[in-house]
């Protein structure tokens, strides 16, 4: 048997144990199940946040906001709804609307013939969409410009502007933008190396672009045209590439290099949205300490013949005030070629009032290279002459079927003195094709938009360039030469 042992009272223990538990006394309230919820939160306090609130979360939220999405959408005839050919990202610089993004972003629109086909859409971080207009691009710096089209008094936030020159190697970057189109993504890495050069290619083949930033913040599809942030949150690039079979190796543009491709080539009407309906004035202007400054006239332009000059400064367009450069890009992108377009200047301290008629930059380029321009007859508009043209064009190439042109260039007005009226251009002859070198030797291509001839004009300056046009029922053909100089 064993000795009797001697019983030990459990409750004064149990007791003792409650009366050591730490938990806080509860306030009064209704009984509830103990331990129903292992997933109960614990609130954090303001020592907490401030631990997680890092420069990294602070820059973004000074930044984000500025920040937008775009999308390139096509409003094709036959489609219910619009549907998204492209997309990409920008920064907004001003409150009043102007958007930074890449030249590649945007250039499906800028080398679309077709008008109104493909339009921008542009959608902030707090969920307003707005539809943009493309204002300017340097596809040599992979830069555009746009404007949003905002309501009557209504404003966005801008970015905060800041230095690339003095960036270190190794000092935190984060990139924001829209890769595969998960708007405002945030990645952050470090500044790998400056001044580096690659080779993309874009819509137009291939690019080099050099004096890149490097970093290894990830910078996906879709986030080109983005802000890169220094650890402050303020904009020292506009991510614009990645390396294709490598992680973690982005470029972006300096900030000091678009500053100054800013005010050297975006705001030069040479780098205007080049479309068949962009108005052209034949002027250059400059910010100057009393307004805007017509610092070039050409002397074959509307400008000239209106009696613009050098030195004046422009007050306002349309009634609308002008102060600077964007004013004047603003008012002029929306400016309707062959109708007068009121401006009021001051010369010598004196106000006055012109009224000048611009016309499209195809013309600009026609009348600059040429001395001609050119007037589009589509088939729905003259299909007796766009069929008359089509079969001259395939007269002799031994096809049963042929596609009918969509229109025809008919020659509008040549200038005296002209190569034009030296090759004996007149007035109502149509453009039958251009004949363009290849391997195989020359091509003959049929031309039907003045883009297109715009187009072969600059890539043939300072040489010749054969042509064929139809006068009447005989088809002609000679050599024109191509003047070396651009319209500005």
């Amino acid at each position: 048997m064993h000795p009797m042992r001697r019983l030990v009272p459990i409750v004064p223990i149990v007791l003792m144990a409650l009366a050591a538990d730490p938990t806080p006394a509860q306030s009064p309230g209704r009984l509830v199940e103990r331990n129903a919820n292992v997933l109960q939160v614990v609130e954090p306090d303001a020592n907490e946040r401030d631990l997680r609130l890092t420069p990294i979360v602070r820059a973004v939220q000074r930044a984000q906001d500025c920040v937008v999405s775009i999308y390139l959408q096509s409003n094709a005839q036959g489609r219910p709804t619009p549907v998204t050919e492209g997309q990409g990202s920008g920064v907004i610089l001003d409150e009043r609307g102007l958007v930074i993004t890449n030249w590649h972003v945007v250039a499906p629109v800028l080398q679309d013939d077709r008008p109104n086909r493909l339009g921008v859409q542009v959608k902030l971080r707090d969920g307003r969409q707005r539809a943009a207009r493309v204002l300017s691009s340097s596809a040599n710096r992979d830069l555009a410009l746009l404007q949003l089209e905002l309501e009557a008094g209504e404003t966005v936030h801008a970015a905060e502007i800041g230095r690339s020159g003095d960036l270190m190697i190794g000092e935190t970057l984060i990139a924001i933008g829209n890769p595969q189109g998960h708007a405002n993504t945030v990645t952050s890495g470090v500044l790998s190396a400056v001044g580096r050069s690659i080779q993309v290619r874009t819509p137009e083949g291939v690019r080099t672009y050099s004096d890149l930033l490097q970093t290894d913040a990830a910078i996906n599809q879709g986030n080109s045209g983005g802000a890169l942030l220094d650890i402050t949150g303020k904009l020292v690039g506009i991510n614009n590439a990645m390396a294709m079979g490598a992680e973690n190796i982005g470029f972006a543009i300096p900030m000091d290099v678009v500053r100054d491709v800013f005010q050297h080539e975006l705001l030069q009407s040479q780098s205007f949205a080049f479309a068949a309906d962009a108005a052209w004035l034949g002027i250059e202007i400059r910010d100057g300490g009393d307004g805007v400054v017509v610092s070039e006239v050409d002397p074959d332009s509307p400008a000239a013949a209106a009696g613009l000059r050098r030195g004046d400064v422009l007050l306002a367009i349309s009634d609308q005030s002008v102060r600077t450069a964007v004013d004047y890009l603003r008012r002029i992108v929306t400016a309707e070629p062959d109708r007068p377009l009121p401006l009021r200047l001051r010369r010598a301290n004196q106000d006055l009032r012109l009224a000048p008629v611009p016309i499209t930059r195809t013309d600009a380029v026609t009348l600059a290279a040429i001395g001609a321009s050119f007037e589009e007859r589509s088939a729905d508009a003259d299909p007796a002459l766009v069929r008359k043209v089509t079969l001259a064009f395939y007269r002799d190439k031994n096809m049963w079927r042929v596609p009918l042109f969509p229109a025809v260039l008919q020659v509008r007005e040549v200038r005296p003195g002209s190569p034009a009226e030296a090759i004996g251009l007149v007035p109502g002859d149509v453009l039958l094709a251009v004949f363009a070198q290849s391997r195989l030797g020359p091509r003959e291509l049929p031309v039907t938009s003045r883009r297109d001839l715009a187009r072969f004009l600059e890539q043939q300056r300072g040489r010749g360039l054969r042509i064929a046009v139809l006068r009447g029922d005989d088809d002609l053909t000679g050599t024109i030469d191509v003047r070396g100089a651009a319209p500005r």
